[in-house]
């Protein structure tokens, strides 16, 4: 630990490191001596996703040597880290992440068509913004690194759009400085960029100001310059307008570690044994051949033997001494269907283990939902859903960050109903397409609807629409009306249920006495 305080908890944390201080403000003072400590760890979390990040583009060495003929070394990269983080990609983060209402009944006191609409308004800032866009750009580094970055701005230039800017970091030139307490509070974020003479400049982001430093070294914006100038691009020292570290940082897990960090043993073994069979196949194409008791022929000029080339006989006869000579090549019997397989198995257990279904048909005469365990889309489904509670968290600090720069622009009209939203108003909604579920979706909304549950809680419960609330604002009337039509009729009839349940196999059975009870006139089977 430096005199700054800043420390590491290494026995807890095994992915990425994350920073602490244990100065309680960071201000003109102790900003540079803080952030040159913390230099230090981002350092190794930097060169750890420098690595990972090209592993999983396929730069992936061979970690063996190859002793005997040299001549044939080649080397195979199965790269599953990218068929892992594909999929993860697409199912864990392939439906945009939208907002929706929390409840109707919630601690801002506002009116649920009130809060609907301001929803709506701020999903639509956010998609002018391309924030599915940028939440697949920072996927992608939080998949294979098991850190991303996004930041809220106040937008300069607003063009009857968002008020706010969304910017997606690269972790690699990143990071968030936290208090060394039991609230871990986030007193600073940071980011750098480095210019073709070496020299990096620095942005550090408090609660209440913006500090520019050179090198680490020098605060270039000046301690004594403080003014109410906001911006993102380079300027003059000043206040931090949105009261709060624009930086969000997101895990994947809290052991900080990426999709298929834990397996890159494995992953390791398998490129070494599809490089091998590889090998195996071009040895045996490009075999040594032996000979005996025969001569090959010899060149006039140079007066050296003249080896065999394709297409050309090879004479021989019986020596004198009865000798028959032989000439065949020196081979080795390799059971390529065994280690196929077992290649195909160690490429099962890797995927099994990074929770990614097989892309495969199990076979037939199973139910949809055996299928969906074996093949191991339960097991997906169970490891995106512990994933979703961790990023619903950076996303609630996002909603909070662009509610702010909402409420600090003039753009907005003072009768918005964007600026009556509070944080706890918006819900994170997170949709991951299952289209073989999709009737099963779609007769549980109704089941719910025409049992009188919300409509937007309907929705909201089946993962089927993108944009709830815009899905349940776009059919609200229509609900609404089809709801009452419900509730005034004297008598529902049967076939209303919206989809059937256990109490039908009574009904329709023999054995179970159930067709007695709807029809007196038929006598069960004794």
């Amino acid at each position: 630990m430096s005199e700054s305080g800043i420390t590491v908890l290494s026995e807890e944390l095994r992915g990425r490191r994350r920073i602490y201080t244990d100065v309680e403000e960071i201000t003109e003072n102790n900003v540079i001596e803080v952030l040159q400590d913390a230099i230090l760890i981002h350092e190794q979390n930097r060169a750890e996703i420098a690595y990972l990040l090209t592993y999983e583009k396929g730069d992936q060495p061979l970690k063996r040597e190859k002793k005997v003929r040299k001549e044939i070394d080649i080397k195979v990269a199965d790269n599953i880290a990218n068929q892992v983080t594909e999929f993860k990609l697409g199912y864990d983060w392939g439906s945009p992440i939208s907002y929706v209402q929390r409840g109707t009944k919630d601690l801002s006191g506002n009116s649920p068509e009130q809060d609907d609409d301001g929803i709506s308004m701020l999903n639509e800032m956010n998609d002018a913004e391309g924030a599915p866009a940028k939440d697949q750009e920072m996927a992608r580094y939080i998949e294979v690194t098991g850190i991303g970055f996004q930041m809220v701005d106040i937008k300069q230039d607003y063009e009857g759009d968002s008020v706010f800017d969304l910017l997606t970091l690269n972790p690699l030139f990143t990071f968030c400085i936290y208090r060394n307490t039991a609230r871990q509070q986030k007193i600073a974020g940071v980011t750098y960029r480095t210019l073709k003479n070496g020299e990096r400049y620095f942005t550090v982001y408090t609660k209440d100001r913006r500090f520019e430093i050179r090198n680490a070294q020098e605060i270039i914006n000046g301690p004594n310059q403080i003014n109410d100038k906001w911006g993102f691009l380079p300027r003059s020292g000043e206040k931090n307008p949105m009261e709060a570290v624009p930086i969000v940082e997101f895990i994947r897990a809290y052991d900080r570690m990426g999709c298929f960090e834990r397996q890159i043993s494995d992953m390791d073994a398998l490129n070494i044994e599809v490089s091998d069979f590889v090998n195996g196949v071009a040895q045996h194409v490009q075999e040594v051949w032996w000979g005996n008791d025969f001569d090959l022929p010899v060149d006039k000029e140079t007066g050296e033997a003249k080896p065999p080339v394709s297409g050309q006989w090879l004479m021989t006869k019986t020596t004198q001494t009865g000798k028959t000579p032989i000439a065949k090549p020196l081979t080795s019997d390799v059971g390529y269907d065994g280690i196929q397989s077992n290649i195909q198995s160690k490429r099962n257990t890797i995927l099994q283990k990074c929770y990614v279904p097989l892309q495969s048909d199990p076979g037939g005469g199973s139910t949809g939902t055996a299928m969906s365990m074996s093949s191991g889309w339960s097991a997906a489904e169970a490891s995106a859903c512990k994933k979703e509670l961790i990023i619903r968290k950076s996303k609630m600090e996002i909603i909070r960050l662009e509610l702010a720069a909402i409420r600090k622009s003039s753009d907005i009209p003072s009768d918005s109903p964007l600026l009556q939203l509070k944080p706890s108003d918006v819900y994170p909604k997170f949709t991951r397409q299952k289209t073989f579920d999709l009737g099963t979706k779609t007769n549980s909304m109704v089941a719910m609807i025409k049992s009188g549950i919300h409509g937007r809680i309907a929705m909201q419960t089946v993962d089927l629409f993108p944009d709830v609330a815009q899905a349940w604002n776009d059919s609200k009337e229509l609900i609404e009306k089809f709801q009452e039509s419900l509730f005034q009729k004297k008598e529902t009839a049967k076939s209303d249920r919206g989809q059937q349940d256990l109490t039908d196999q009574t009904g329709n059975s023999l054995i179970l006495d159930g067709m007695t009870i709807e029809n007196p006139n038929i006598k069960a089977v004794e």
